[in-house]
């Protein structure tokens, strides 16, 4: 049975990688040396639990289909809302004049509207 993601073990996959480093080409040994360095770097930072759960959280099925968590009839109204939304708001999927739009960082810490899609429309044939 084959171990999933999720569940490999520190010091067995850095084995592995280093009798694998010896059997492949020139060119795959960089990278596979720049995986091992970041498998490490995760370790002793004591993220590799973080890194487990993302793992796993990568194979569950994605949602067919996202509601916006809120509907605005235009971008002043949205912007509006936006200022008064703490930093934690980034990711949220809203509507405004009928486009998807996501809570996204600036640089600066400050939150804007950037477009974006649900899955819905993804999945559509563009009506244009």
């Amino acid at each position: 049975m084959t171990t999933r993601p999720e569940d490999f073990e520190f010091e067995a996959l850095c084995q592995a990688l280093e009798s694998a480093v010896e059997h492949v080409p020139e060119a795959a040994r960089d990278a596979i040396s720049a995986a091992a360095n970041a498998l490490h770097y995760l370790y002793v930072t004591d993220q590799f639990t973080a890194f487990r759960e993302y793992l796993h959280d990568t194979d569950r099925v994605a949602p067919s289909s996202v509601d916006p968590a809120h509907v605005f009839p235009d971008m002043a109204r949205a912007e509006e809302w936006l200022r008064k939304q703490p930093l934690s708001s980034w990711g949220t999927l809203v509507k405004v004049a009928g486009k998807t739009f996501a809570v996204g960082k600036r640089v600066e810490m400050k939150l804007k509207l950037v477009p974006s899609f649900t899955p819905q429309e993804v999945d559509s044939p563009d009506p244009e």
